[in-house]
């Protein structure tokens, strides 16, 4: 299971950009709603050992021809958040909480990181880029949120640790929707799409190859 950290070291401010974005399917509830003919479904786990609150991964539309995120009539990014915390959706300490989110087949990036509401970490500098195609069931990977990590340098900043391990996710995913596990598959993202900075903070973020060990 290949892991990497990843610290989230600021080189820009502005003024903060709230995203006008869809949540995520709530679990707890009996419907188990699936992707219709033109949606797809990303699944993937969040958890925050050290860490309360109330902490977002975002996904934004985006056009690789312009290398532009979708926005709407406001100007606010067009796409998904995933959200873990202890109060939105339950959750226990530590555990990875499986997260679902159904949003339109097409062209997106990991666009992103919330950490407890206050400010906005966007990768604009450098991010995962991947396709959803129609009908498609995508496992995006497991995310470690961290708040003021020690780094190899001795200081301490925010990070978001990936790693990934389908077996465990399907097994998990299985409890959820037993009728849709067979279609479950791994993302193929390509590491370096930029686009428009809308957030507080400005950085880049890289995934391990899934094709490696």
């Amino acid at each position: 299971m290949a892991k990497e950290l990843i610290a989230l070291v600021s080189l820009a401010l502005a003024t903060p950009a709230m995203a006008q974005l869809a949540d995520q399917v709530d679990l707890k509830k009996p419907e188990r709603p699936v992707p219709g003919a033109d949606e797809a479904m990303i699944v993937l786990r969040p958890h925050a050992p050290g860490m309360a609150g109330d902490n977002r991964i975002l996904f934004y539309r985006y056009d690789p021809a312009t290398g532009k995120v979708a926005v709407d009539a406001k100007g606010q990014p067009v796409g998904t958040k995933i959200t873990y915390s202890y109060t939105v959706f339950g959750g226990k300490k530590g555990e990875k909480a499986l997260r679902v989110a159904i949003l339109p087949a097409g062209d997106y990036v990991l666009a992103g990181r919330t950490f407890n509401m206050t400010y906005t970490d966007v990768f604009c500098l450098g991010a995962p880029q991947f396709r959803l195609e129609p009908g498609s069931v995508t496992y995006i990977g497991d995310f470690e949120m961290l708040a003021l990590e020690k780094m190899a340098d001795g200081g301490r900043r925010n990070a978001m640790r990936y790693s990934a391990d389908i077996a465990d996710a399907r097994a998990q995913f299985a409890a959820a929707y037993p009728d849709m596990v067979d279609r479950l598959q791994t993302w193929s993202p390509t590491n370096g799409a930029t686009f428009q900075c809308l957030g507080d903070e400005f950085v880049a973020y890289a995934v391990p190859d899934p094709a490696k060990p």
